[in-house]
């Protein structure tokens, strides 16, 4: 049998040589992103969330020939980062004047769409002339506006409708600024 001995000297040696034919200019790697995966979309084990938020963008009220006489124009937007995608008929918005003197009530109940890319109007609508819609000397009234949903779209598995903040899904127009309105020399005014 044979018995190979080797010493110190050559080992650091033969690695000496290795290390010296490797040494050079690394050439820098470019990085590339993985391409971004759309919202919603998901990775076995991983679900990238949709920031959804159908909100209340704008309420004008402007004043008809007669004295009393108001139509009311909204807007919905998606005021998230998001693409909003929802079956039919699982949200709405829902208009209602109310004249303080004679508690006479226009009311309006839309179904709000199901798709809207981040950023988009969601509905726009505007109602017909309301005769006699508010009292312009004592009694005012109020505007409610509400973005509403099926009681069951948090628990449907879509994230992609569920609304990321309800802070701005309502807007009440509160008396004294209707009587201001109707008062005032303004034919058209816009709250939000």
């Amino acid at each position: 049998m044979f018995r190979t001995t080797v010493s110190v000297a050559s080992v650091i040696a033969t690695v000496s040589i290795a290390a010296s034919a490797m040494a050079g200019p690394i050439t820098p790697r470019t990085y590339q992103p993985a391409p971004a995966l759309p919202a919603g979309a998901t990775l076995p084990g991983f679900t990238l969330p949709c920031v959804v938020d159908p909100a209340i963008a704008s309420v004008t009220l402007t004043k008809g020939a007669r004295r009393g006489e108001v139509r009311i124009s909204y807007v919905i937007t998606n005021a998230g980062s998001s693409a909003w995608r929802s079956g039919a008929n699982q949200q709405g918005v829902h208009l209602r004047a109310v004249n303080g003197n004679t508690g006479g009530v226009f009311a309006s109940d839309r179904a709000l769409t199901g798709a809207a890319a981040a950023g988009a109007v969601m509905q726009r609508f505007t109602t017909p002339m309301i005769r006699n819609a508010f009292d312009d000397f004592e009694f005012g009234g109020h505007v409610e506006l509400a973005v509403t949903y099926d009681p069951d779209i948090l628990i449907d598995g879509n994230r992609c409708n569920d609304d990321a903040n309800a802070g701005n899904n309502i807007l009440r127009i509160e008396n004294g600024d209707i009587l201001a309105f109707m008062n005032g020399a303004a034919t058209s005014r816009t709250f939000r």
